[in-house]
């Protein structure tokens, strides 16, 4: 196992998603927060309420963030008590990112406890720095904080919308669409040859998961304690069933940022964004979108505009702006190499059901 590490730079060096250790159970938080000392907790409105009945002991006191901008998390962790011998990060992405600030900045030892398993941020210490909407810097700049580790309390995980959670595998299976990007780029003479051997296993483990999870579903199709920790076990493999090669660009995977820069907005589900990166970068290859489009249903992971919280309009201007965000970031990918054209964007705007 890995020493726990923090540092407000090199971000990279956050401890292997591998060693994180993941408690699982029914009436976890219960028990473990019954052993807490004085501890602080980082959450969200809607979070903080899901978890609050099932703390055995309260915390001294409770930081309420809205969003990763670094002034507000600086505004948040000033409003703490310093004397907190414990932070607990309670929450999503948002929450437990945040949290990760606090407690490198108090300099306290962190827990998280996940409120849904839609996020990379529950296995990676790393955080971004944030400025509003747009992250700031690059990735060996930004700080981490790794934690000591994760409570996957299956009580209160079930209590979110189930949308929330299955999130989580799209966060997952949006690599899919990195195979058909590294093909087509090498068509474009952009990047060599497609390496088939090194992108046969993880290819296989995204059918595993489409083959598997339908399995851990009730008899209504509804999650279990099973799926939940199904999920998480997706998320916490995920590091090391990537491929590592400069020519992935995880252009899919990096949706959510691109369609939050763009419309300066938040509110949306990383796991969701990143299925729907899937998609769009799979069309933009100029290949069949109906294989990813099943996998993610199967999955019941959503990845329409409209019902992610994306309107018509909104979609619309995302794919108008794709091309120049992805250039600015100076990383190739087909979404700057060959921009979709106005009848492109009318095509995917009609396949995923947005109308101009």
């Amino acid at each position: 196992m890995s020493e726990l590490g923090r540092s407000w730079t090199e971000g990279l060096n956050f401890r292997p998603a591998r060693d994180v250790e993941i408690r699982y159970g029914n009436g976890l938080l219960e028990q473990e927060s019954s052993k807490w000392p004085s501890y602080i907790v980082v959450t969200t409105k809607s979070s903080g309420k899901d978890a609050e009945s099932l703390l055995t002991s309260q915390p001294r006191n409770t930081g309420v963030v809205s969003s990763l901008d670094w002034g507000h998390l600086e505004e948040t962790t000033n409003s703490l008590p310093d004397d907190a011998e414990l932070v607990v990060g309670i929450g999503g992405g948002t929450a437990l990112d945040a949290s990760k600030y606090v407690a490198l900045r108090k300099d306290l030892p962190l827990r998280l406890v996940p409120t849904i398993v839609s996020t990379g941020a529950i296995i990676h210490g790393m955080f971004a720095k944030w400025d509003g909407r747009s992250t700031v810097g690059k990735v060996t700049e930004w700080p981490y904080c790794d934690f000591e580790y994760v409570v996957v309390d299956y009580d209160l995980v079930l209590k979110s919308p189930w949308y929330l959670n299955t999130a989580g595998i799209g966060d997952v299976l949006c690599m899919w669409s990195d195979f058909d990007e590294w093909r087509v780029m090498a068509a474009l003479s952009k990047f060599p040859e497609v390496d088939e051997q090194l992108i046969s296993a993880p290819t296989a483990y995204c059918k595993e998961l489409v083959e598997k999870f339908p399995k851990t579903l009730n008899n209504q199709g509804g999650l279990t304690a099973e799926s939940v920790k199904f999920i998480m076990q997706s998320i916490h493999e995920r590091d090391d069933r990537q491929v590592k090669s400069p020519y992935i660009t995880g252009a899919g995977h990096m949706m959510t940022q691109a369609i939050e820069s763009i419309l300066n907005r938040g509110g949306l589900i990383h796991g969701e964004m990143a299925a729907l990166g899937a998609v769009i970068v799979e069309f933009a290859c100029d290949k069949d979108t109906t294989e990813i489009e099943r996998m993610l249903q199967i999955c019941k992971v959503r990845y329409l505009p409209n019902d992610l919280g994306i309107t018509n309009e909104e979609f619309l201007y995302v794919l108008k702006n794709l091309s120049k965000f992805y250039s600015d970031r100076g990383s190739p990918s087909i979404l700057s190499e060959r921009p979709l054209s106005d009848e492109k964007i009318n095509q995917l705007c009609h396949k995923l059901g947005v109308e101009l």
